[in-house]
């Protein structure tokens, strides 16, 4: 199979940036010399684009596993983005949206626990998925405000 043919198959599997298109044939045995070309002729027509591929990699986070900044950011960056279209990229990425959307689904299997270990537990939830301190804490006191039901959110 030509380079061009794989990377092809590549990319009808799953969108991939030009770096991480580029690795992966690299690994396949794909000479330099006859990577450049599909890239570049890839690139042309529109099939690989970095901005299109890290917009729909934050979209399907942002549904499947709603995450921060800092961890789709570092996401991104393992795969290959350029930092200048991560920065642009996470411009409009609303993390705090995000963030009560995250809470909203982990708070149900906290119900366990004592109050002040479950917003610890939801505190740390929310850190591992790459959530600004600021962000958490807000959505944080949403849910554990004196007096208020979690059902008072829906």
């Amino acid at each position: 199979m030509s380079a061009m043919g794989f990377a092809l198959k590549l990319l009808g599997l799953r969108g991939h940036s030009c770096k991480e298109l580029e690795v992966k044939l690299l690994k396949k045995g794909y000479s330099v010399e006859s990577i450049g070309p599909v890239l570049e002729k890839l690139t042309l027509q529109g099939v690989l684009d970095d901005r299109m591929f890290g917009a729909a990699l934050l979209q399907s986070r942002s549904r499947r596993k709603p995450s921060g900044k800092r961890k789709v950011g570092a996401e991104l960056r393992k795969k290959g983005v350029s930092e200048s279209l991560i920065g642009e990229l996470l411009k409009e990425y609303d993390s705090a949206e995000l963030c009560y959307r995250a809470a909203e689904k982990k708070y149900g299997s906290l119900r366990g626990a004592t109050e002040a270990c479950r917003q610890k537990k939801l505190e740390v939830f929310l850190y591992n998925r790459g959530f600004e301190w600021r962000d958490i804490q807000i959505v944080v006191r949403k849910f554990f405000k004196p007096g208020t039901d979690f059902d008072d959110f829906d």
